[in-house]
């Protein structure tokens, strides 16, 4: 019942994402009169997108088939404006494709969000909320979001720094958002040995293939020889967070605790089909060295199920216990 409430909630979230992006386009924008002649284009560089880009081939042809036929049926000749061709055209490819990741969103010039960011001393954080030492000599290392910026790897190393005579770590990423494989990279690697296999990524339609590895680091040495260390999850983490707790735990080098994930794999990147829209679709699935496989809708299965906000009172009991400290 709780995996089948978790697959009902993203279904929600996703298609609120879609409602939400619709209602915060730039209404003039959208509302600019489309011709038959640019609806014909777009389709065109809808489907030269998928075909150069989009991880399933076979989904690709499908929704090609689909599109042009409708083309040819003149079922999109009463489309008038670029809002109405959005809201037509998604529901087409997520049907044909089965692929809820697939979606058409207005093209916007690129920007990145200026978040607070929290302090910890006096220096920008890049996401890290909290590093404490708890009672038993255990570290807390608390990510709030991934950014992509090689700043952040700074602040990481600098973070790791500051636990290094720690005797367990607890890594909390209940509530951590953004995207950021690179980063996700540089944080596992100070917990395994240089060089390991991370991941094979799969991606583009020949199947090309990218061993992801553990990049050189200079971190702390004992965090990567059979160092206690737990990651807290919550039922909303995805993506990078889910890449760390999967790979760690398979790797057998984290006790993960808290609620399974969300189940969000697949690397998704934004094309550019015009001045007007572009596409979102999955480019890339990762899959484990071990598992040969990922956490795509399953999510990541904690080895101490429980629920999140009782996740790091849980995991402190577990590491002081593990240490011989009470």
């Amino acid at each position: 019942m709780k995996k089948i409430s978790m697959l009902l909630l993203q279904a929600l979230l996703l298609l609120s994402m879609t409602r939400l992006q619709a209602s915060v386009l730039d209404v003039e924008n959208l509302n600019e009169k489309l011709t038959k002649h640019q609806t014909a284009q777009s389709i065109e560089g809808i489907i030269t997108a998928l075909e150069k880009h989009y991880v399933f081939p076979e989904k690709a042809s499908l929704i090609e088939k689909e599109l042009r036929y409708k083309l040819a049926t003149k079922a999109f000749d009463e489309i008038s404006d670029w809002y109405s061709f959005i809201r037509q055209i998604n529901p087409i490819m997520r049907h044909v494709s089965g692929d809820m990741y697939l979606d058409i969103v207005e093209t916007t010039p690129l920007f990145i969000i200026n978040k607070a960011q929290h302090k910890l001393g006096s220096r920008n954080n890049f996401g890290i909320e909290n590093v404490s030492v708890l009672s038993g000599n255990v570290g807390y290392f608390k990510l709030k979001s991934f950014y992509q910026n090689t700043k952040a790897e700074v602040e990481v190393f600098r973070t790791l720094e500051e636990l290094s005579k720690v005797d367990a770590l607890i890594i909390d990423l209940r509530n951590v958002e953004g995207e950021s494989i690179s980063l996700a990279q540089y944080l596992i690697s100070f917990f395994v040995e240089e060089g390991t296999i991370l991941s094979e990524v799969l991606y583009d339609k020949s199947n090309k293939r990218k061993i992801l590895r553990a990049t050189e680091n200079n971190g702390n040495d004992k965090f990567k020889h059979n160092f206690p260390i737990y990651i807290l999850t919550s039922s909303f983490l995805s993506s990078s967070g889910e890449f760390i707790s999967y790979t760690l735990k398979h790797l057998n080098k984290a006790v993960i605790v808290g609620e399974e994930t969300m189940g969000v794999s697949y690397v998704v990147q934004k094309q550019k089909i015009n001045d007007y829209i572009s596409i979102n679709m999955p480019i890339a699935i990762p899959l484990h060295p071990a598992t040969h496989s990922n956490w795509e809708k399953t999510g990541v299965v904690p080895d101490v199920d429980t629920t999140a906000h009782l996740s790091l009172d849980i995991a402190h009991k577990m590491a002081k216990k593990y240490l011989g400290v009470f």
